[in-house]
């Protein structure tokens, strides 16, 4: 069994695999004070509600500096396992990261990259809805050729809540009609709409910077906000929830 995790800002998923097989994930949030033993706790109650076995190998992808080296000591202490970390190291023979800096791309924008190479196409952009959107431009035959990043549709939405006394907390859902006649309806296009407009325009400037040769790319969106936003982006083709796991996966059984 093999134990993936992918540590954002803000959620933290964590997959287990049997073989190519996803047997159980889970989405936890993101806690830069837990400890070692705390995660230890967490991960068998976890397996232990669904039945599980513990993992005997465990790869983890982290953007959050503090939790990786946590989680590792939990792995190790608690059931013996040496966990790999995600590096472009690690990357390399899957994926050229073709960028001026490298070794500051995120971990999470190389999984994916790897990733999406499983699918058909010659060109990729990956849209990941986290705490930033992130725009990942891939292109056969394994190279990351740049990202773009805006702020993501939770933090934006608490940022206008926080600094806009009187609007509510709003359910990013999409309303019935982009003329908001209300508050909450009003809220609701601007973050579901106005963030569907905004893939739609990246979109379409990525692409066009992109050498012809390689075609109209293929657009994977995954991340929690990805099924909301797909109806209402005309350019998203394929809506993946579990991109970044299986990218995990693919690094970790070396294909």
């Amino acid at each position: 069994m093999l134990l993936a995790v992918d540590v954002g800002n803000t959620t933290t998923v964590l997959g287990m695999y049997r073989g190519a097989e996803l047997v159980a994930s889970w989405r936890v949030a993101t806690d830069r004070m837990r400890m070692s033993d705390e995660y230890g706790v967490l991960l068998g109650r976890l397996l232990e509600m669904e039945g599980l076995e513990p993992p005997e190998r465990a790869i983890v992808s982290s953007v959050v500096p503090p939790v990786a080296p946590e989680l590792a000591r939990a792995l190790d202490r608690y059931w013996g396992i040496a966990t790999q970390a995600v590096t472009v190291d690690l990357v390399a023979p899957y994926l050229t990261v073709d960028t001026d800096n490298p070794r500051e791309v995120g971990a999470d924008r190389m999984v994916n990259a790897v990733a999406a190479l499983e699918y058909q196409a010659d060109a990729f952009i990956v849209v990941d809805f986290g705490t930033a959107t992130n725009f990942d431009v891939v292109v056969r035959p394994h190279r990351l050729i740049g990202v773009a990043l805006a702020p993501g549709p939770g933090v934006a939405s608490e940022a206008l809540f926080a600094r806009a006394a009187k609007l509510p907390r709003v359910e990013l859902v999409a309303p019935e009609h982009a003329i908001g006649r209300n508050t909450v309806s009003a809220l609701q296009s601007g973050l579901v709409f106005g963030y569907a407009a905004l893939v739609d325009g990246m979109v379409e400037r990525l692409a066009a910077e992109i050498p012809a040769e390689h075609g109209r790319p293929l657009v994977i969106a995954t991340g929690g906000f990805a099924d909301v936003v797909r109806s209402h982006a005309r350019r998203v083709d394929v809506t993946d929830p579990l991109l970044t796991l299986r990218g995990l996966r693919i690094l970790a059984d070396g294909g």
